[in-house]
C-alpha cells in the first residue's frame, strides 16, 4: 500500500511539472508571438510587482528580387526589428533585380520544402498562380484578429473569390510624363484631363526633325499594355476579360486600342515599332534622352524623374492624368505593383504576417520609392520623399504630379487568369503583324478577338 501511494504521488508530481512548463512556455500554433494573448493585463499577485512573458524568438526567411540597399531594405529590416524585437529578417534573395526568375526560385524552394515565411510576388497573374496551387495563407482571419477592415486600409483589392491571399506591396498608378522643356517649346499647355485624340494630336504637334535625330511625340513600349491603352483607363473590366468572367474583347474600347497605335504609326508622331524590336529600345532611355516627348508609364518612374535612377535628364519633367476613351468619362487607371504574402506551410504565420502587415503600411511609407496602397498615408508627404534629391526643384513640376495623384481614380485591381500569358501573347502578337504592315487595322483587331474568344472558350470548363 505505501508503494502505490509513494508511486501515486510520483505521478501526480510529474504531471503537475508536465503542466506547469506547457503553461509557461508552450504556445498553440495560432497564438499571436508577438506578445501575450491577455491584451496587457497583469495576473501578478497583489504586492508582487508583474513579470513580463519572455516573446519567443523567430526569425523569418524574406524571398524577393531586390538590392537590399539599393531598395533601402536593410534599413526597413533594421526598423522593423527595432519596434519588433522578437522577429528577425533574413533576406532571401531570388534571382537580383529579376522577378520572373525569383518566381522560379520561390517555386523551387517550395517543391523542395525549404523554409519559407514570406514573399513578394511582381504581378497579379504570379499572385493568382500561387494563390490557385495553395502556396498563399488566406489573411482573413489574421485581419479580422487585429480589427482591420481591408477596404478602409487599402486601395488595392487583392481579394480572390472574397479571400485576401496578399497585402498590397508597392503600387504602380499609371499617366503621361511629359518633356516640359519640349513642351515649352511646342507653346503646349501640360494637360489637366484629356483623351487619347488629344494625347495622339499632342504627339503630331512635339513631332520634328528627320534621321537619327528626330524628335518623336511619344513612345510606346512592347509590353500588352499598349494594345490596350483605354481599357486600361476603366474603373472596372479594364482587361481583357471582365470581373464576371466573361470576353472584354468585343466592345469598342478593345478596337480603339489599335487604333492608337495604328494612328500614331501612320502620323509618324510615335517611334516605330521596328526601331524599338530592331533596337531593343528601352522607355527610360527614350525618354531621359529626349527623343520621345511623353511617355505612358507607372508611378515607379516618379523618383528617377527626380534626378535618382540610373539617367538623369537635364529637362523638367510634368505629369498629365492618364488619357480617357472619350471627353467626360471619369480620370482613372489600372493599379498594380507588388503583393506581399505569407506562405502557406511556414511554421511563424503569425509573425509573418505581422512583418507582412507592416511592410504594406509603414514600411513602404519609410522606404520613400513608391506610392503607397495603404489608405492612411499622407500623400503630400509621399510626393516630398519621391522627388527629393538635389536637382529635384528644376528637374520635376511637383504641382503637376500632385494634379494627377489627386484627380486619379484607382481601377479595381483585375486579378489574371491563370492562362493570362496565352491571352497577352495573342493580343501582341497581331498587334505586331499590324505595326510591321502584314495587316490592316480591321484585320488585327479580328483576329485579336478570334484568339482571346477561343482560349476563353478552351479554358472554360
Amino acid at each position: 500500500m505505501k508503494k502505490r501511494v509513494m508511486v501515486l504521488g510520483l505521478v501526480l508530481l510529474l504531471l503537475t511539472a508536465v503542466i506547469s512548463a506547457c503553461g509557461s512556455n508552450g504556445k498553440s500554433e495560432g497564438e499571436n508571438t508577438q506578445g501575450g494573448s491577455d491584451g496587457g493585463k497583469s495576473n501578478a499577485v497583489a504586492g508582487e510587482q508583474p513579470k513580463e512573458e519572455a516573446k519567443e524568438q523567430v526569425t523569418l526567411k524574406f524571398y524577393h528580387w531586390y538590392d537590399d540597399k539599393i531598395e533601402k531594405f536593410d534599413m526597413l529590416f533594421a526598423e522593423f526589428e527595432k519596434q519588433y524585437p522578437n522577429i528577425k529578417i533574413e533576406s532571401v534573395v531570388g534571382v537580383l533585380n529579376d522577378a520572373n526568375e525569383t518566381m522560379k526560385k520561390i517555386d523551387l524552394a517550395a517543391a523542395s520544402g525549404e523554409e519559407i515565411d514570406v514573399m513578394i510576388l511582381n504581378s497579379p497573374t504570379s499572385y493568382a498562380q500561387r494563390a490557385a496551387l495553395g502556396l498563399l495563407e488566406p489573411l482573413n482571419d489574421y485581419l479580422s484578429k487585429e480589427g482591420v477592415n481591408y477596404n478602409d486600409e487599402y486601395i488595392s483589392d487583392t481579394s480572390i473569390d472574397g479571400k485576401y491571399y496578399a497585402l498590397p506591396g508597392k503600387l504602380n498608378q499609371y499617366f503621361v510624363m511629359l518633356n516640359k522643356d519640349q513642351l515649352d517649346a511646342a507653346g503646349l499647355p501640360v494637360p489637366k484631363q484629356w483623351t487619347w485624340d488629344e494625347y495622339l494630336d499632342y504627339a503630331k504637334k512635339l513631332t520634328k526633325g528627320e534621321g537619327a535625330t528626330k524628335q518623336y511625340g511619344t513612345y510606346f513600349h512592347t509590353w500588352v499594355d499598349y494594345a490596350m491603352l483605354p481599357l486600361m483607363g476603366q474603373i472596372d473590366n479594364n482587361n481583357l476579360i471582365k470581373s464576371d468572367g466573361t470576353p472584354n474583347v468585343e466592345n469598342e474600347l478593345f478596337r480603339q486600342g489599335f487604333a492608337i497605335r495604328d494612328r500614331a504609326q501612320k502620323e509618324g508622331s510615335a517611334i516605330p515599332y521596328e526601331d524599338t524590336i530592331s533596337q531593343k529600345l528601352h522607355y527610360r532611355n527614350v525618354f531621359m534622352s529626349g527623343q520621345a516627348s511623353m511617355i505612358e508609364i507607372g508611378s515607379w518612374m516618379i523618383p528617377e524623374a527626380a534626378g535618382n535612377g540610373p539617367i538623369k535628364q537635364t529637362f523638367k519633367t510634368a505629369f498629365a492624368p492618364y488619357p480617357t476613351a472619350k471627353a467626360g468619362d471619369p480620370i482613372a487607371s489600372k493599379t498594380d505593383g507588388d503583393f506581399i504574402a505569407v506562405y502557406s506551410k511556414s511554421k511563424n504565420k503569425e509573425a509573418a504576417y505581422t512583418f507582412a502587415k507592416w511592410l504594406s503600411t509603414e514600411g513602404i511609407a519609410l522606404q520613400g520609392k513608391y506610392l503607397s496602397a495603404s489608405k492612411k498615408i499622407d500623400k503630400n508627404k509621399v510626393i516630398d520623399a519621391l522627388t527629393a534629391g538635389p536637382d529635384a526643384e528644376k528637374l520635376v513640376d511637383k504641382e503637376s504630379l500632385a494634379h494627377v495623384l489627386n484627380v486619379t481614380q484607382p481601377a479595381k485591381l483585375y486579378i489574371s487568369v491563370p492562362y493570362q500569358g496565352e491571352l497577352d501573347k495573342v493580343v501582341t502578337t497581331e498587334l505586331e503583324k499590324m505595326l510591321l504592315g502584314d495587316q490592316d487595322l480591321d484585320a488585327a483587331v479580328a483576329n485579336a478577338r478570334k484568339g482571346v474568344l477561343d482560349l476563353i472558350k478552351a479554358n472554360t470548363k
